[in-house]
Order: structure tokens, then sequence, then C-alpha cells
């Protein structure tokens, strides 16, 4: 097994410094409660079931939160049950949902509406996308406030204070730490999260959501990831102990925990105690997956969870294909499935560079498979590259014939297959600058967006690149 330095995601390890107080502020409360009763619902059941939960939530607690009034009760309410039937998948208009829930929560607010799970819809769709970071910031932290002292259910007051510290974090980044905002919001979320599992009636898809969500927090901090998830998984295997989202999340968690014990650095600085750790947490997850696939082999991010599980464990390739293929036949444009055996086949790990672009040449030329997948071939170059490739030598590598060969054959495949997809043009462009074609670029560069600048360093890069490729088709051929 060859472990190289892991470069498994830790998605927000800032919140390592942050002494996070999710699920640890409030504890886990020891409170037995009966099981509640446990039916094999078809997919049709499960989405009304949603949906009248989401009704329940969302539309009758309005009515009982106490901001109703005629002059905003109709678009309020009307926003309200379209947003709930987003949740459930149940929408029935040929509108757009988002532009219902904008337009009316507009009215509802115009017309004086002060209901704070109202005005939480409205930040999230009415408000002018033009506004800077910080007013959005400012009116998601004062609604999850107000969502607090509402009487609405604990999910929504959740998930209030979630996107309040999406938003903190998209403001302030690495710098999320340093403000006061932050410690003054994580309490919010957190103590509504044993709140809202516990609510029996609640769709079990909900209930996973909610704990994925509240994992997601912890991730880049090992202890307090370990103390959430035994807070989560406590009242998740009570209440709805036979779904497969359970065990998908506990397969998921162990992978996590897993990694973290192992840590990010090169195999020989792992301690015995890491390994040990790290072999044992993957044992769990895998048999936590194996069981989610049993009770419900129809979920792709199964496979991919067991894909993760055969890249720490080793033992064969033909173990990370077994579970390859099954993501493969539920979906035949399984992109993620296709990135994670991607990264199985990198030198660190248990392949080549001549193993990533075989796959890679695979997924441009198997016409079985669409999507976005012919692009894996582009990102088994730009993997190697920046992986294992000298700095100094990648600005070289992307003029070697063979390359741009393979760069040219996926986006032309990738184009074939897909039509509304102009944002990867500016993709294309910048691979066809790197390699000094010309011609290409001259035919991309009226079909790049206002914004494309950016992705090749600014504007003065760009207008460098747009005047060179001028130069080179006012040149003789």
């Amino acid at each position: 097994m060859k472990l190289a330095k892991s470069t498994f995601p830790m998605w927000l390890v800032v919140l390592a410094t942050v002494g996070f107080l999710l699920l640890t502020a409030t504890g886990c409360k020891k409170t037995a409660a009966p099981k509640p009763i446990q039916s094999a619902l078809s997919p049709e059941q499960a989405k009304e079931q949603r949906l009248a939960w989401n009704l329940k939530t969302l539309v009758e607690a309005y009515e009982k939160a106490g901001h109703t009034s005629p002059k905003w009760n109709e678009p309020a309410r009307r926003a309200l049950t379209e947003f709930a039937r987003t949740r459930s998948q149940s929408t029935e208009s040929n509108e757009a949902w988002g532009l219902i829930i904008a337009t009316n929560c507009e009215s509802a607010v115009q017309a004086g509406c002060d209901d704070p799970m109202v005005k939480y819809l409205s930040i999230r769709f009415a408000l002018d996308q033009t506004n800077s970071k910080e007013v959005f910031l400012k009116a998601f932290c004062q609604t999850a406030k107000d969502m607090q002292k509402s009487a609405y259910p604990p999910v929504r007051k959740f998930y209030a204070a979630a996107w309040a510290l999406d938003q903190i974090f998209y403001t302030y980044g690495t710098n999320t730490a340093n403000q006061p905002i932050w410690g003054e919001l994580t309490p919010l979320m957190g103590q509504n999260v044993e709140a809202a599992l516990n609510d029996k009636t609640m769709p079990v898809r909900e209930a996973y959501e909610i704990a994925k969500k509240a994992l997601y927090w912890v991730s880049g901090d090992t202890n307090q990831y370990q103390q959430a998830y035994r807070c989560v998984e406590k009242p998740m295997l009570e209440n709805w102990p036979d779904d497969y989202t359970v065990w998908l999340l506990k397969g998921t968690a162990y992978i996590q925990m897993a990694w973290n014990a192992r840590g990010s650095g090169w195999a020989y600085t792992v301690s015995e105690k890491g390994w040990e750790h790290f072999n044992e947490r993957l044992a769990t997850a895998q048999a936590a997956l194996e069981h989610a696939w049993e009770l419900y082999p129809k979920d792709p991010e199964i496979a991919h969870q067991m894909m993760t599980v055969m890249l720490g464990q080793g033992g064969g390739r033909d173990r990370m294909e077994l579970w390859f293929d099954r993501a493969m036949a539920l979906d035949t444009n399984d992109y993620e499935a296709c990135s994670r055996k991607l990264y199985y086949l990198e030198p660190k790990w248990y392949g080549s560079r001549e193993a990533m672009l075989d796959f890679g040449r695979e997924c441009v030329q198997n016409t079985n498979w669409a999507g976005r997948i012919p692009l894996v071939l582009v990102d088994a170059h730009w993997n190697f590259c920046r992986g294992y490739i000298d700095k100094s030598e990648q600005t070289n590598y992307w003029k070697q014939p063979d390359v741009w060969a393979d760069i040219k054959s996926a986006y032309d495949r990738f184009f074939q297959l897909n039509n509304n997809t102009v944002g990867y043009y500016e993709y294309y462009a910048w691979y066809a600058y790197q390699a000094g074609q010309w011609d290409v670029l001259n035919e991309l560069i009226p079909k790049l967006g206002p914004e494309t600048y950016y992705r090749f360093g600014g504007k003065d890069e760009f207008d460098k690149m747009v005047q060179l490729a001028k130069e080179h088709a006012d040149k003789p051929k």
C-alpha cells in the first residue's frame, strides 16, 4: 500500500482553532424516548410525508409565530408553501420556484411583514445580489438571532444559524475565528441540533441533512467532530435505525475520524496509535456502508464513500473497481466516482501518470458515459502537473503536443455532449493560452463572458492574452 502525504480534504480546518461549540456547548442529553413506528415508504409516499412535515414546520408554524396580518398573509404563505415544496421536491408550478419565493417574500416584506422566517427566505432569494458580502452578513446574522427568539421549531432555527455561519465564513475566510459574531452565533446552531433530531415526526432525509450539515462544520477538529458525531448518532439510531442514510452518515463520519487519526503528514510521521485508530475506524466505516448498501443499493454516495475506504485500506485495485462500477451502473454521468478513481490512480497511492491518463482517455472514449466525464482527462493532466511537476516546469508542461491533444479531445467531446456550457469556454481558453494554441484561443475569445478575466490573473493579464492572440492571428500562416 503506497501511503504518501495525505491530501484528504479537511473541509474547514480553520475551525480547529475556533474552539467551536456546535454540540459540545450543550452536551448530549441522555433522555430516553420511545422509538417511532418504522415503516417502509415508497418514493411517492416519502415525498408526501416530507411535504406534509415541511408545511407543518413552515406554514403552520407561521400561523402560530405571532407575525400574521391580512396585509401580507397571502404572499407570505405562498412563499413558505413553495419553499416547503422545494424542500420535499414537490414543486408543481412551471414558474421557477426561486422566483416564486423571491417575489412573494418581497411583496410580504414591502407590506410590512416582520416574520423572521419570511425575512430569512427574503434574504436568501430576494435580496439584490449586487449587495456586498457585509450586507448579506448583517442580514443573515440578525435573522438568525430573531429566529432564535421565535416560536418556530428548532429545525428552522438551526438552518437560519447555519446560513449565517456560512456567510460569516464567506465574508472573512481564514480570519473567521477572530470575528466576535462567530462566537456569538455558533451556539445558536449547536443548541438546536439535538432538539431538531428528537422530532420523531421528521422525515429521515431531513434528519440526515441536518446531521450532515452539523458535522460538516466541525470536520476540521478531531475531538469536537467525534463528540459531535456521538451526539447526532444517538437520536439517528434511535429514531431511524432501519434507514440507509443513518448508516451512510455513520460510514462517512468514521471515514472522517479515520483520516483525522492518521493526520495529513507523510506515512512515516503517523504514530502507531494513529495507524491503529485509522484502521479500526475504516473497518467500522466499511461495515456501516455495506449495511447501508444492503438496505438501499441505489444511492451512488454509498459507493463514493466506499471508494475512499478502499483508498485507505488498499488490498488491490479490484476492491476499488467494484464500487466504481456500482456507482457508474447507477449513474453513467457520475463525475464524482470518476474523480475518486482518478485520485486512487495517482502515483502517491496505487497508480502512475500512465494509469491516470489511460483512465482519462477512457472517460473521453466511452460512449456510455457523458456529462462532465470527458473532462476527467483534463483533470488527470492538471492533477499530475500540479502535484508531481516542479513549479518551474509547469508552464512548459502544457506546451507538450501530446498534452494538448488530450486537452483538445476532452473538450471536443465535452462540448459535443453538452449544450449551454458557456462557462466552460474560459477553462478551455486558459489551456489553449498555456499551450500556445492561438487559433483555438481566437475562436474562444468571443465566446467568453464579461467576468472571465479573473481566470487569467486579472484584467491586465487577460488583455495581454487577447492582444497576443490577435498578434498571432495577424501573422501570415
